[in-house]
Protein backbone atom coordinates (compact mmCIF):
# COMPACT_ATOMS: atom_id res chain seq x y z
CA UNK A 1 0.00 0.00 0.00
CA UNK A 2 0.81 3.28 -0.41
CA UNK A 3 2.28 5.24 1.70
CA UNK A 4 -0.23 8.14 2.76
CA UNK A 5 1.56 11.46 2.86
CA UNK A 6 1.60 12.99 6.05
CA UNK A 7 -0.62 16.19 6.50
CA UNK A 8 1.38 19.53 7.25
CA UNK A 9 1.14 19.44 11.09
CA UNK A 10 -1.81 23.01 11.16
CA UNK A 11 -1.40 24.98 14.45
CA UNK A 12 -4.53 24.19 16.53
CA UNK A 13 -6.60 26.67 15.92
CA UNK A 14 -7.50 28.54 19.08
CA UNK A 15 -11.15 29.23 20.30
CA UNK A 16 -12.77 32.62 19.74
CA UNK A 17 -9.12 33.48 18.47
CA UNK A 18 -11.83 34.70 15.13
CA UNK A 19 -13.97 36.33 16.72
CA UNK A 20 -11.49 38.65 18.18
CA UNK A 21 -10.21 39.41 14.69
CA UNK A 22 -13.34 40.63 13.61
CA UNK A 23 -14.38 41.85 16.96
CA UNK A 24 -11.50 44.55 16.41
CA UNK A 25 -12.11 44.70 13.14
CA UNK A 26 -15.82 46.06 14.38
CA UNK A 27 -14.44 48.18 16.90
CA UNK A 28 -12.24 50.30 14.66
CA UNK A 29 -14.93 50.40 11.76
CA UNK A 30 -17.44 52.25 14.37
CA UNK A 31 -14.28 54.35 15.54
CA UNK A 32 -13.45 54.91 11.95
CA UNK A 33 -17.73 55.58 11.61
CA UNK A 34 -17.51 57.82 14.45
CA UNK A 35 -14.39 60.03 13.63
CA UNK A 36 -16.29 60.35 10.59
CA UNK A 37 -19.30 61.27 11.69
CA UNK A 38 -17.59 63.82 14.00
CA UNK A 39 -15.24 65.14 11.11
CA UNK A 40 -18.62 65.75 9.01
CA UNK A 41 -20.09 67.38 12.07
CA UNK A 42 -17.28 69.43 12.44
CA UNK A 43 -17.13 70.94 8.85
CA UNK A 44 -20.58 71.53 8.77
CA UNK A 45 -20.13 73.73 11.74
CA UNK A 46 -17.50 75.23 10.41
CA UNK A 47 -18.70 75.87 7.06
CA UNK A 48 -22.47 77.05 8.80
CA UNK A 49 -20.06 79.45 10.88
CA UNK A 50 -18.19 80.95 8.07
CA UNK A 51 -21.83 80.96 6.17
CA UNK A 52 -23.77 82.96 9.19
CA UNK A 53 -20.66 85.25 9.07
CA UNK A 54 -20.91 86.06 5.84
CA UNK A 55 -24.33 86.61 5.98
CA UNK A 56 -23.93 88.64 8.73
CA UNK A 57 -21.18 90.62 7.10
CA UNK A 58 -23.21 90.80 4.16
CA UNK A 59 -26.58 91.84 6.47
CA UNK A 60 -24.35 94.78 7.98
CA UNK A 61 -22.81 95.75 4.26
CA UNK A 62 -26.49 96.35 3.12
CA UNK A 63 -27.55 97.98 6.24
CA UNK A 64 -24.24 100.71 6.11
CA UNK A 65 -25.18 100.95 1.74
CA UNK A 66 -29.06 101.79 3.02
CA UNK A 67 -27.95 104.11 5.47
CA UNK A 68 -25.42 105.58 3.29
CA UNK A 69 -27.93 106.03 0.42
CA UNK A 70 -30.48 107.42 2.60
CA UNK A 71 -28.20 110.26 3.80
CA UNK A 72 -26.59 111.09 0.04
CA UNK A 73 -30.47 111.68 -0.54
CA UNK A 74 -31.01 113.59 2.53
CA UNK A 75 -27.64 115.63 1.59
CA UNK A 76 -29.51 116.29 -2.02
CA UNK A 77 -32.73 117.32 -0.65
CA UNK A 78 -30.60 119.95 1.97
CA UNK A 79 -28.90 121.37 -1.24
CA UNK A 80 -31.91 120.96 -3.14
CA UNK A 81 -33.82 123.16 -0.81
CA UNK A 82 -31.00 125.73 -0.28
CA UNK A 83 -30.72 126.04 -3.76
CA UNK A 84 -34.25 126.69 -4.12
CA UNK A 85 -33.94 128.81 -1.36
CA UNK A 86 -30.79 130.71 -2.47
CA UNK A 87 -32.83 131.19 -6.37
CA UNK A 88 -36.01 132.62 -4.05
CA UNK A 89 -33.37 134.92 -2.37
CA UNK A 90 -31.99 136.53 -5.03
CA UNK A 91 -35.22 136.93 -7.04
CA UNK A 92 -36.70 138.35 -4.66
CA UNK A 93 -33.61 140.90 -3.90
CA UNK A 94 -34.31 142.03 -7.70
CA UNK A 95 -37.17 142.38 -7.54
CA UNK A 96 -37.53 144.30 -4.75
CA UNK A 97 -34.59 146.89 -6.24
CA UNK A 98 -36.21 150.25 -6.36
CA UNK A 99 -38.75 152.94 -5.25
CA UNK A 100 -41.95 152.11 -4.10
CA UNK A 101 -44.90 153.99 -3.38
CA UNK A 102 -47.54 153.04 -0.60
CA UNK A 103 -51.30 152.33 -1.85
CA UNK A 104 -52.93 153.82 1.02
CA UNK A 105 -50.96 156.90 0.29
CA UNK A 106 -48.14 158.80 2.44
CA UNK A 107 -44.90 157.00 2.09
CA UNK A 108 -42.25 156.07 -0.26
CA UNK A 109 -40.06 152.75 -0.12
CA UNK A 110 -36.43 153.09 -1.65
CA UNK A 111 -34.54 149.93 -1.44
CA UNK A 112 -31.44 149.57 -3.15
CA UNK A 113 -28.12 147.70 -2.27
CA UNK A 114 -29.45 146.30 0.88
CA UNK A 115 -30.20 149.82 2.15
CA UNK A 116 -33.59 150.87 2.36
CA UNK A 117 -35.24 154.11 2.63
CA UNK A 118 -38.78 154.85 4.03
CA UNK A 119 -40.08 158.92 3.23
CA UNK A 120 -43.43 160.09 4.84
CA UNK A 121 -44.91 162.66 2.98
CA UNK A 122 -46.47 166.03 3.69
CA UNK A 123 -46.21 169.01 5.00
CA UNK A 124 -45.99 167.97 9.25
CA UNK A 125 -44.10 164.26 7.76
CA UNK A 126 -41.46 162.50 10.08
CA UNK A 127 -37.95 162.44 9.30
CA UNK A 128 -37.41 159.21 7.31
CA UNK A 129 -36.60 155.99 8.50
CA UNK A 130 -33.33 154.68 7.25
CA UNK A 131 -31.30 151.41 7.65
CA UNK A 132 -30.41 148.05 5.85
CA UNK A 133 -32.03 145.04 5.10
CA UNK A 134 -31.30 141.46 4.29
CA UNK A 135 -33.29 138.96 2.39
CA UNK A 136 -33.62 135.27 3.04
CA UNK A 137 -35.98 132.90 0.96
CA UNK A 138 -39.27 135.45 1.15
CA UNK A 139 -38.78 137.02 4.38
CA UNK A 140 -36.99 140.19 5.03
CA UNK A 141 -35.21 141.79 7.83
CA UNK A 142 -35.14 145.33 8.76
CA UNK A 143 -32.23 147.10 10.60
CA UNK A 144 -32.72 150.97 11.25
CA UNK A 145 -29.40 152.63 11.40
CA UNK A 146 -30.53 155.85 13.37
CA UNK A 147 -33.51 156.81 15.63
CA UNK A 148 -36.27 155.70 14.95
CA UNK A 149 -35.59 151.83 16.76
CA UNK A 150 -32.16 152.37 16.31
CA UNK A 151 -30.73 148.47 15.38
CA UNK A 152 -34.00 147.45 16.15
CA UNK A 153 -34.87 144.60 13.48
CA UNK A 154 -38.45 143.92 11.86
CA UNK A 155 -39.07 140.47 9.89
CA UNK A 156 -41.47 140.84 7.50
CA UNK A 157 -42.74 138.19 4.57
CA UNK A 158 -42.62 139.83 1.15
CA UNK A 159 -45.44 139.21 -1.77
CA UNK A 160 -45.42 139.70 -5.47
CA UNK A 161 -48.52 140.39 -7.18
CA UNK A 162 -47.92 142.12 -10.52
CA UNK A 163 -45.57 145.40 -9.88
CA UNK A 164 -46.95 145.53 -6.56
CA UNK A 165 -45.46 144.27 -3.10
CA UNK A 166 -46.65 143.59 0.05
CA UNK A 167 -44.98 142.98 3.61
CA UNK A 168 -46.32 140.82 6.13
CA UNK A 169 -45.43 141.68 9.43
CA UNK A 170 -43.82 138.64 11.35
CA UNK A 171 -42.40 140.31 14.33
CA UNK A 172 -41.25 143.93 14.51
CA UNK A 173 -40.97 146.13 17.91
CA UNK A 174 -40.35 149.49 15.62
CA UNK A 175 -44.18 150.70 16.34
CA UNK A 176 -43.49 153.31 13.08
CA UNK A 177 -42.30 150.96 10.83
CA UNK A 178 -44.91 148.38 11.73
CA UNK A 179 -47.70 150.50 11.03
CA UNK A 180 -46.01 151.81 7.67
CA UNK A 181 -44.38 148.62 6.30
CA UNK A 182 -48.03 146.65 5.95
CA UNK A 183 -49.69 147.13 2.71
CA UNK A 184 -49.17 147.08 -0.68
CA UNK A 185 -46.21 148.76 -1.96
CA UNK A 186 -46.53 149.74 -5.69
CA UNK A 187 -43.42 150.06 -8.24
CA UNK A 188 -42.08 153.57 -9.33
CA UNK A 189 -39.27 152.89 -11.05
CA UNK A 190 -36.02 151.11 -10.59
CA UNK A 191 -33.35 154.32 -11.58
CA UNK A 192 -32.23 156.41 -8.80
Amino acid sequence: MAKKGKKPISKPKKKGSSKKKSSNFITRLIIIIFVLIFAAFFILKFTKNIGSKDKKQTQQTEVVKKQEKMEKMEKKEKKDKEDKKAAETRAVETSITGTWMSTTGGAVLTMKNKEYRLDFMGVDSDAPIIGIYSVDGDLITFVNKKDPCKDVKGLYEVKFNKNEIGFKCKSDECTKRKATLPTEWEWLDTDE
